[in-house]
C-alpha cells in the first residue's frame, strides 16, 4: 500500500490529485490536510510514505512544510503541486531537499503521478545502495585480510580494521605523515614493491616480513595496484599475515634439518677425531703459532668449513697485520679477506666476530638466511659480501686460554647441503680449545725467554752498579790508611767516599723499595699536601747536580692548585726520581722544565727535557719493573732500571696516573703526573661557575625515560639525572619504552642507539607514530658509541634532537637536556 500525506487548504484541488494519483495507484492510501493542527498531528504519526503539498497555504507555505517533514523524515520524497509558485521558490525548494516541482495546470496535472513514482523509485534506489553500503562495510570490517589505500609517497589514506590490527595499532594516530607505510616493510622489500610498481602497476603475492609497531615480525603475503586518480598516484594494497603457514613450513624445515643433522651428526663422528688428532699434532710441531695457525685453517678446509679465517688479538687489537685465512676457491678467500676487515671495523657490537671476542661465547647459525642476515644487522656492505660468498652457515668461536681472550675462529659454508649443528660447535670449540693452548705455550715460552733475559741483564747491571761506587770507596780508604795524603787529597778523597756511599745507598734504597712493593708491603702517611712545595723541594735537591752539566731548569708552578692528600716523602721521591732522570739523560747545555697546573679536578706534573729521549719500541715499557732501553756493557748511563717502576707504582698508590711521551731517540721527553686535588669548598663553587647551565633548577621536576641495555651505562645516566634532581625511569629495551608511554608522558627521552631486536632508529620510528598526547613528540636524546659525524646525521634524520657520544661527559649531558627544556618552554 501506498500511503501519501496530501497538503493543501483548497478541497477542489485536493480532490483533482487524488483522482490523478487513484487512476496510477491502485492500493493507494490519502490523507489530507488542510489546516496546521492536522499537519502537526500527521507530522507527529508519520504513517506516511510520501508527501505532495501546495505552496500558498492559508496558515504557511509549501517551504516551511518541506522543511518541517525532512526534519523530522530526512529520506521522506517531497513534491511539491502548487499554481502559486515562482522559479525562485522552485529553485530554494530544491536546495532544501524537495524531490519535485509540479504545475496545478490541467496539462500538467498528469506529471503528478509519473513525479510521485519517480521519487519512489528514487527512494527505493538510495535505500539499496546504503543496503549495499552496509553490507559491503560490515564485510570490509569482518574480513581477517588487511586492506588500505596510500599516496606513492607512503601517506594512509584509508584502510579497514584489520590492516591497523596486522600492523600492530589500536587506532589511526590522528596526525599522519608521508611514509606512514614504509616503516613497518623491511627496506628493500618496499623498494622493490615501490619499482614494480611504477613499471608494471601491480604487485601480486609476494611473501615478505612486517615489523609491527612492537618490533616483532610477521610472515605476510602482499598484493598491490597503482593507479591515478584526479592526478594523484594511488596505491591500492591488501596485506595477508601468513605467519601460521609459514611458521608451520618452518617446523616442517627443521624437522628436516634434524634428520639431516642427525645424519650428519653421525657422519662427523666419525671424522671428528681423526681431526683433531691431526690437529694436536700440527699445533704442537712448532712454537711458530703464526704458521701452525695457518696449518689449521688449511685442515679444516674443505673438511669442516668451505672458508676459515683466525684472528689472534692482543690489548684489542690484531697480532698479525697478514691474515690466517684458508679458502676452497681463491675467489671465495678475497671475499672472506674483505669481510675480515670489515668486521674490524664493524658498528655492530651485537653481531658477529665482535660480539664474540666481547662476551667470549661462540656463536653457531645453522641457518644464513637473508631474513636472519638483515634482521641481524644493518650493515648492508656485510650483508652483500655475506650474500656473494652464498654464506648458508657459520660459526664463530673464541680462542680462550686461562680466562684470557686470545682471538676467534671463523667457520663459513656455502654449500647447501651442509649446515652447523651442534656437534659441529662441539669440534670448532674443541679446535679452538687447542689453538688457544698452542698460542698460550707459545706466549709463556717467549715470555719466559723475555724473563730470563731481563733477569740476566738485571743481575748483570747490578753487579756493576754496586761495584762501580766500591770501587773508590775501598780505594781511597786504603790510601787513607796509609797517612801519605796531604790535607787536600785527604779532603777529596772523603768527599769521593761520601759520595760514593750516598749513591749506593740510593741503590740499596731503590731495591728495599721494589722488594717492598713486591710484597705489597709499602705504606703511605697521608696528609694534605702542597705540591708546589714538594716540586721546590726536589728541584732544590737535583739543582747542583743541574749546575755541574749547565742544564738550565725552567718551572711555572701554578698557585691556583689545590692541595692533594699524600705523603710529602713519597711524593717528594717521584718527583725527585722523575727530574734526576731528566738531568741524567740531558746532555751538558741543555734545558728541562717543570709545570705544575690544575686539569680539572686534577693536579698536573709536567717534566720536560731536551735529552736522549725514548724509542718508540721501547716507550710502552718504560715504567716495567726490571726494564731498560740499554742494558749493554757500553751504555753511557747507569742505574738499575727501577726508579719509574717505582714512580708507577707511588703515583697509583695516591690514585693518580703517570704517562710519558717521546717523538723518538735524540728528540728529548716528557713524564705527565696526574693526582687528585683534594674537593675545597672554593673549587666546587669555581667548578659550579663554569657549569651553571648544566644543573638547572628546572630539573626537579622532570620525568626523564632512559633506555640503554647495557646495565651499567644504564645506571650512569641514570645516577647523573637524578644526582641533578630529574626523576628517571630505566628501562632495558625499546619494548620496555613503548609500554611506558602507553602509561604515562615523560618529558623526555634519552635513548640507547645499539640495542637488540629493535635498536634506537627504529624505536624512535615508532615512537614518533604515535599521537602527541601519547608521546608522539617527545624531545629525544641519542646516546651511542657511534661516534662519527654521519652517526649524528642519521640520529637527527631519524628524529632525535640530540646526539652524544659515549662515554658520556655528564656536563655535555645535562646542558644538553637542559637546552631541550628551556626550547620546550620558549615554545
Amino acid at each position: 500500500m501506498l500511503r501519501i500525506l496530501l497538503i493543501d487548504d483548497n478541497p477542489n484541488d485536493r480532490l483533482l490529485a487524488i483522482r490523478q494519483l487513484e487512476r496510477e495507484f491502485i492500493d493507494l492510501q490519502v490523507e489530507q490536510v488542510a489546516v496546521a493542527e492536522e499537519l502537526a498531528q500527521a507530522l507527529e504519526r508519520g504513517q506516511f510514505d510520501l508527501v505532495v503539498t501546495d505552496y500558498q497555504l492559508r496558515w504557511s507555505n509549501g517551504l516551511e512544510v518541506l522543511r518541517a517533514t525532512k526534519a523530522r523524515y530526512p529520506d521522506c520524497p517531497v513534491i511539491m503541486f502548487t499554481n502559486s509558485g515562482t522559479q525562485e521558490i522552485a529553485v530554494e525548494a530544491m536546495k532544501s531537499g524537495l524531490d519535485d516541482y509540479v504545475v496545478k495546470s490541467p496539462q500538467h496535472q498528469i506529471r503528478l503521478s509519473a513525479a510521485v513514482r519517480s521519487a519512489l523509485q528514487q527512494v527505493e534506489t538510495r535505500q539499496k545502495a546504503a543496503n549495499l553500503e552496509a553490507r559491503f562495510q560490515t564485510l570490509l570490517n569482518r574480513l581477517n585480510v588487511g586492506i588500505y589505500r596510500a599516496s606513492l609517497d607512503g601517506a594512509l589514506l584509508e584502510c579497514n580494521p584489520a590492516f591497523l590490527r596486522l600492523i600492530g595499532l589500536g587506532t589511526l594516530p590522528q596526525e599522519q605523515t608521508s611514509q606512514f607505510i614504509e616503516p613497518y616493510f623491511q627496506l628493500e622489500d618496499h623498494a622493490q614493491l615501490i619499482s614494480q610498481l611504477r613499471q608494471i602497476d601491480e604487485v601480486r603475492d609476494r611473501e615478505m616480513q612486517l615489523r609491527r609497531a612492537d618490533g616483532n615480525l610477521i610472515w605476510v603475503r602482499v598484493s598491490q595496484t597503482f593507479t591515478q586518480m584526479s592526478g594523484n598516484a594511488i596505491i591500492d594494497g591488501l596485506i595477508e599475515d601468513i605467519s601460521d603457514r609459514k611458521h608451520a613450513e618452518l617446523e616442517r624445515e627443521q624437522l628436516l634439518i634434524r634428520e639431516h643433522a642427525a645424519r650428519m651428526e653421525a657422519e662427523a663422528e666419525k671424522q671428528n677425531y681423526s681431526l683433531l688428532s691431526e690437529a694436536s699434532r700440527l699445533l704442537a710441531s712448532s712454537l711458530d703459532y703464526h704458521a701452525t695457525l695457518t696449518n689449521l685453517a688449511n685442515l679444516v678446509v674443505p673438511t669442516l668449513a668451505d672458508c676459515c679465517f683466525i684472528d689472534v688479538v692482543e690489548s684489542n687489537l690484531r697480532v698479525f697485520e697478514e691474515p690466517i685465512i684458508a679458502a676452497v676457491t681463491p675467489e671465495i678467500e678475497a671475499l672472506a679477506l674483505v669481510l675480515r676487515r670489515l668486521y674490524s671495523n664493524s658498528i655492530d657490537a651485537d653481531f658477529g666476530v665482535r660480539n664474540v671476542l666481547t662476551t667470549g661465547k661462540p656463536q653457531l647459525v645453522s641457518d644464513a638466511s637473508d631474513a636472519f642476515l638483515s634482521a641481524m644487522t644493518q650493515d648492508l656492505e656485510h650483508l652483500r659480501l655475506m650474500r656473494q660468498i652464498n654464506t648458508q652457515s657459520y660459526m664463530i668461536v673464541p680462542l680462550v686460554a686461562r680466562d684470557r681472550k686470545l682471538g676467534t675462529i671463523t667457520f663459513l659454508t656455502n654449500q647447501p647441503n651442509r649446515r652447523y649443528i651442534r656437534t659441529n660447535l662441539a669440534m670448532a670449540k674443541a679446535l679452538a680449545q687447542r689453538a688457544a693452548t698452542a698460542i698460550d705455550n707459545a706466549r709463556l715460552y717467549q715470555q719466559a725467554i723475555d724473563a730470563n733475559r731481563i733477569k740476566d741483564e738485571f743481575l748483570a747491571v747490578l753487579s756493576h752498579e754496586i761495584r762501580t761506587p766500591l770501587n773508590p770507596i775501598l780505594g781511597w780508604a786504603k790510601l787513607l790508611r796509609s797517612n801519605k795524603l796531604d790535607q787536600k787529597k785527604t779532603a777529596f778523597a772523603l768527599e769521593t767516599i761520601e759520595r760514593n756511599a750516598l749513591l749506593q745507598t740510593k741503590l740499596i734504597e731503590d731495591l728495599l723499595d721494589i722488594s717492598r712493593i713486591l710484597r705489597g708491603k709499602l705504606s703511605l702517611n697521608v696528609c694534605p699536601v702542597d705540591l708546589a712545595t714538594i716540586v721546590r723541594a726536589a728541584m732544590e735537591t737535583v739543582r747542583l747536580s743541574a749546575e755541574v752539566k749547565s742544564i738550565q731548569i725552567h718551572s711555572e708552578l701554578d698557585s691556583t692548585v689545590g692541595q692533594v692528600f699524600g705523603d710529602s716523602g713519597r711524593l717528594q721521591q717521584v718527583v725527585w726520581n722523575l727530574l734526576s732522570n731528566a738531568i741524567k739523560f740531558t746532555p751538558e747545555g741543555g734545558q728541562v722544565e717543570v709545570y705544575l697546573k690544575p686539569i680539572g679536578s686534577q693536579a698536573q706534573i709536567q717534566i720536560t727535557d731536551t735529552g736522549k729521549g725514548i724509542s718508540l719500541d721501547f716507550l710502552p715499557y718504560v715504567f716495567d719493573t726490571f726494564r731498560q732501553a740499554d742494558s749493554a756493557t757500553t751504555r753511557k748511563f747507569g742505574g738499575l732500571g727501577l726508579g719509574l717502576a717505582i714512580v708507577r707504582y707511588l703515583v697509583e698508590m695516591h690514585g693518580g696516573t703517570v704517562s710519558a711521551e717521546s717523538l723518538g731517540e735524540g728528540q728529548g721527553a716528557t713524564f705527565i703526573v696526574n693526582l687528585p686535588m683534594i674537593v675545597t669548598d672554593s673549587l666546587v663553587s669555581s667548578e659550579e661557575s663554569n657549569t651553571t647551565a648544566a644543573y638547572p633548577s628546572g630539573f626537579d621536576n622532570l620525568q626523564i625515560l632512559a633506555v640503554d641495555d647495557d646495565p651499567d651505562s644504564l645506571e650512569l645516566v641514570t645516577f647523573i639525572l637524578e644526582g641533578c634532581g630529574a626523576t628517571v625511569r630505566a628501562v632495558s629495551s625499546a619494548a620496555e619504552v613503548l609500554a611506558a608511554l602507553a602509561q604515562s608522558r615523560p618529558d623526555l627521552l634519552v635513548s640507547d642507539i645499539g640495542m637488540p631486536e629493535m635498536d634506537g632508529y627504529m624505536l624512535l620510528r615508532q615512537v614518533r607514530l604515535l599521537p602527541p598526547e601519547q608521546g608522539g613528540q617527545i624531545p629525544a636524546i641519542a646516546l651511542t658509541a657511534y661516534a662519527g659525524e654521519g652517526n649524528e646525521q642519521q640520529a637527527i634524520s631519524a628524529g632525535f634532537q640530540a646526539h652524544i657520544s659515549k662515554p658520556i661527559d655528564p656536563a655535555q649531558l645535562i646542558a644538553t637536556i637542559a637546552n631541550l627544556v628551556q626550547e620546550a618552554k620558549d615554545r
